[in-house]
């Protein structure tokens, strides 16, 4: 994975228009999920690109990468192709839906005999947009996202046993730093517990599946060395989020360990595009300008995110489903340029009229 970097300690705040004295409040406009996201692609699209390949992704000195011990000769995962079943966890999230729609888009050699999503569709954001994303994938390539817990190991055994997947993508978790600080036990269980759960369950099956587990650049927390890099070591907690991705991180590496679990771990970086998650920066932005609200930037906008899109993010999780690991290896998997928030470019001009820095 390419190594990224991202500024620690970034504060996005949205001012409506209507608290200003010298303007009249606006009403409302309601915007669809594909929209807000497609408005976000096309913000970002002047200022932020990642040309995904095999070698771009996984490549590279071996040695450079923490945890990366690439299997023996004659040690293989399997390929992702027309006879393999995959499994997806959070198949209506963000990027489980991509991930998804981007197998049943593949040909007939490559494209799976099977993909199933599982997803519990909580409340964190909106169900109805988790909703819309599962009606997509049935509607456009016959998928279903069954409507379960990952915890709920009947379930998982079930699917296991109806189809053997060969393969696993756990994208299922409770996202979200600041959700984190009031929330705290919600995290304990979704990504602590869930992630034991699947664990055990993935390693006892014979063979054992391909699995693939979603982190995210927030196991940095208050590091301060960029640009950050899989050798860095994670000792400076800043929120409970970061912690419960890593602590995935490490059960991965213990059940590796004790039961010779193959994995790989990709720490996302701001992952932006249609059908996006609405509380996430580009999602925001677009949503308030789309709503007539102004949005401040403090310190003058000089802030930077390493902004990924999503069908990049997708490409990444797809070489990492046949990438053999000898161990529970982990990549960043982020753009390596990032944006100064103030830099950020819009589509429409009444984007610039509502773009406000604050110092």
């Amino acid at each position: 994975m390419r190594r990224t970097k991202r500024s620690a300690g970034m504060t996005l705040h949205a001012t409506p228009a209507s608290s200003e004295p010298d303007k009249q409040p606006v009403a409302p406009r309601r915007l669809n999920a594909w929209a807000v996201g497609a408005l976000a692609a096309a913000a970002l699209s002047a200022v932020v690109g990642l040309g995904a390949s095999p070698q771009g992704i996984l490549g590279g000195n071996a040695q450079e990468r923490w945890h990366d011990t690439p299997c023996p000769d004659g040690v293989t995962v399997p390929l992702v192709n027309a006879s393999s079943r995959v499994l997806v966890t959070g198949g209506a999230g963000f990027i489980g839906m991509s991930l998804m729609a981007s197998l049943g888009k593949r040909d007939a050699r490559t494209r799976p005999a099977v993909v199933v999503g599982v997803d519990s569709f909580n409340d964190y954001y909106a169900p109805a947009m988790k909703r819309g994303r599962a009606a997509r994938l049935k509607q456009e390539f016959g998928y279903d996202v069954v409507e379960a817990d990952v915890c709920n190991t009947s379930v998982v055994d079930g699917l296991f046993e109806r189809y053997t997947f060969t393969h696993v993508v756990h994208l299922a978790a409770q996202a979200g730093v600041r959700y984190s600080i009031t929330h705290p036990m919600t995290y304990a269980r979704n990504n602590l517990e869930c992630v034991v759960s699947l664990l055990n369950y993935v390693a006892h099956r014979t063979p054992q599946p391909a699995y693939v587990y979603a982190s995210s650049s927030s196991v940095y927390g208050l590091n301060k060395k960029i640009p950050f890099s899989e050798l860095h070591a994670i000792d400076h907690p800043a929120n409970l989020y970061g912690i419960s991705k890593f602590a995935g991180e490490q059960i991965a590496a213990a059940y590796h360990n004790l039961h010779g679990l193959k994995s790989v771990r990709l720490r996302f970086f701001t992952v932006y595009g249609p059908w996006g998650r609405p509380d996430m920066a580009v999602s925001l932005f677009t949503s308030e300008i789309e709503n007539g609200n102004t949005i401040t930037l403090f310190n003058g906008g000089d802030m930077r995110r390493d902004f990924t899109y999503v069908d990049d993010v997708v490409r990444g999780v797809e070489f990492a489903m046949e990438y053999c690991a000898d161990n529970a290896a982990v990549f960043n998997l982020g753009n390596s340029k990032p944006v100064q928030l103030g830099s950020v470019r819009c589509p429409h001009q009444k984007c610039l009229c509502r773009l406000r820095l604050r110092c």
